[in-house]
């Protein structure tokens, strides 16, 4: 393959499946009886393109598929008739030609910040994912130095009134580029719904069953990390509708109804979550559910049970789980929430309660023994005053106009230590796919819109927390994950609490952080400078020797080892070869902890080294302890 050819590679991917996603609606429509003269030039010309574009980037198997389409495709433009019984072995060439070029895609469509191109010029751009993802990292990191700066000159601003301006309107600059920068990590629902005409139609004719897919809504933008999340998951849902809820063709006329069944997915914006849901006109579930569903209070409840079926007999194709109980923890993963509704003889509607973006969320911060974090703000039904408690089941609850709700200590929850919660303190109820918990916390601090970062691989699958969220005051908070604050009482703590009590500020010695995911040096910096310290940081290697050669005062270095530029081994090795600092203390902290690592971290001359699974703050505090002494 030539320079060029493999420069093409990644578009001519892209542009291959959307013709292909463009074929088969059409040949769906041709076999429903909806085509046309035009249906069949636009199926010549797709096949037309992916014919010539495969040839110049070498695929050859490719190629040949779409010259056999265009083949057939020809003697239809002649005859000016397209049968519709040619449409499955069109469906199948596509599906070869697919299988042939198979590769995840390797952009985005990036559109116009006001998400509305210009009706004279429409036009898009092609961006590598990872470009947008970097993009929102740098915004990320500038709104953090933007509001260190804005501490620092506080004072002087309050006297200068120029300079006050200046700053605000250096504020809005950055909410602008910050709000931008989010949108263009947005996409349509419907830039992940052409194959699922396709799909809803072979598993419907596997099953003898007639079934129309509509969409409404499907133009309403979701993050794209959401939608790549959540493909399967409403497929899962498809099958689910066809297999369990929609009765043959004969079974829906006994009932009076047409004998082609209607599934629709629709997508509705609801404040800053988006409603995605599957709805369908069949049997509805088993009446034994609904009647689960009435004494628990929520059906999403009962068919979230592992193994819980929505019929009452299992299929070879669907088998009895449905897997409804893993549809609702990876909605809940994504900080949304899942619903489900059923009528009997009516039909159901499976509802996914979305976040519209995960990086930007408005979020309620609280406090808890000195500790902030945040919850989003749409999971909160509202903030209440706990002046009386009473006991069910052994366990405490609170009574909220007439039902009792599970009343939790944050502090218990998330296994941290802190003093027993004062008379009427503040208490948020919190929902979460049906379920409801109040909170018990010290105080609420208010409303903050802010970028949430992940908590990175350090901190990857850590329970309770969807990430971590940087505060107007240049702190870290995490961000608490609904469905565990809603989970039943007597639920497992999460091991250990990751974040410090404020203290004063540190006059301790200096230690350099390196990592190069901000959300991980954000909170090294705040559990370093809570006990003590002075912390600086760095992205990676070369940047950390670059600011070794200037801060002399560097007491101790922190480094993660997997780091563009110069990784941690690399700096290691650097360091213990220059005269100044060959001394160091150097600690490493990385999510990897097998015995390779730890030995080639020795190995370089590493003092320490702490792996994933111990990290807490007192892991970090007790070895930094070890190799320097606080004042």
């Amino acid at each position: 393959m030539t320079d060029l050819a493999a420069e093409m590679l990644p578009i001519f991917r892209i542009e291959t499946n959307e013709r292909l996603d463009r074929i088969e609606a059409t040949l769906l429509a041709v076999e429903a009886g909806n085509g046309d003269g035009d249906s069949i030039d636009s199926l010549f010309r797709d096949a037309h393109s992916i014919k010539g574009n495969a040839g110049m980037v070498g695929f050859d198997e490719a190629q040949r598929v779409a010259r056999g389409m265009e083949d057939v495709l020809e003697i239809a433009r002649e005859s000016g008739v397209l049968e519709s019984t040619l449409a499955d072995s069109l469906l199948e060439a596509a599906d070869s030609i697919r299988r042939a070029v198979r590769d995840e895609p390797a952009a985005v469509i990036a559109e116009p910040v006001n998400g509305t191109p210009e009706p004279s010029a429409p036009r898009s751009m092609r961006v590598p994912a990872e470009k947008v993802d970097r993009l929102v990292d740098v915004v990320g990191e500038t709104v953090l130095h933007r509001r260190r700066l804005d501490r620092l000159v506080d004072e002087v601003a309050s006297h200068d009134q120029a300079l006050e301006d200046e700053l605000g309107g250096g504020d809005l600059l950055l909410e602008d580029l910050q709000d931008a920068v989010i949108r263009m990590r947005t996409q349509p629902l419907e830039s992940i719904t052409a194959r699922y005409p396709r799909a809803v139609r072979d598993l419907a004719a596997a099953e003898g069953k007639s079934v129309r897919l509509e969409f409404e809504g499907t133009e309403t933008q979701l993050d794209r990390v959401i939608l790549d999340g959540i493909s399967e998951t409403i497929v899962h849902l498809l099958r689910n509708a066809i297999f369990h809820g929609v009765e043959s063709p004969e079974e829906r006329t006994a009932a009076g109804k047409e004998p082609e069944a209607r599934i629709v997915l629709r997508a509705e914006p609801r404040g800053e979550l988006v409603a995605v849901s599957v709805s369908d006109d069949g049997r509805g579930v088993a009446p034994e559910l609904l009647e689960q569903a009435g004494e628990r209070g929520s059906l999403a409840e009962v068919l979230g049970e592992p193994g819980v079926s929505t019929a009452a007999h299992g299929s070879d194709l669907a088998g009895r789980g449905v897997g409804l109980d893993a549809v609702k923890r990876h909605v809940e993963s994504l900080g949304g929430s899942f619903e489900a509704e059923s009528q009997t003889g009516r039909g159901s509607r499976m509802i996914l309660h979305l976040p519209l973006t995960l990086a930007l969320v408005h979020l309620l911060l609280l406090e808890r023994g000195g500790q902030v974090f945040g919850v989003a703000l749409a999971s909160i039904a509202e903030v209440l005053s706990v002046s009386s408690e009473h006991s069910l089941g052994g366990h405490r609850s609170l009574e909220v106009r007439g039902a009792s709700v599970p009343l939790v200590d944050l502090a218990d929850v998330l296994g941290a230590t802190a003093p027993p919660a004062g008379p009427r303190t503040p208490t948020l109820l919190v929902t979460s796919s049906g379920r409801q918990a109040a909170v018990i916390c010290d105080s609420v601090l208010g409303e903050q819109q802010s970028v949430v970062k992940p908590l990175g691989a350090l901190l990857e699958g850590t329970s309770g927390y969807l990430g971590a969220a940087i505060l107007a005051d240049g702190r870290i908070a995490l961000v608490l994950d609904p469905a565990f604050l809603c989970h039943t009482p007597g639920r497992e703590r999460v091991a250990g609490s990751v974040l410090p009590a404020e203290t004063t500020a540190p006059l301790g010695p200096k230690v350099l952080v390196v990592d190069d995911e901000l959300t991980v040096r954000e909170l090294q910096r705040s559990i370093l400078e809570a006990g003590g310290y002075r912390v600086s940081t760095a992205k990676h290697g070369r940047e950390a020797l670059e600011m070794l050669s200037t801060e002399t005062d560097v007491a101790l270095l922190v480094t993660d080892i997997d780091m563009p530029t110069m990784d941690g081994l690399e700096l290691i090795s650097a360091i213990r070869g220059d005269h100044q600092h060959g001394s160091l203390p150097i600690v490493i902290i990385s999510s990897r902890g097998d015995e390779e690592q730890r030995r080639r971290g020795a190995a370089v001359g590493a003092d320490a080294y702490i792996a994933k699974t111990e990290f807490d703050q007192e892991a970090l505090l007790q070895t930094v302890g070890r190799l320097v002494q606080l004042p």
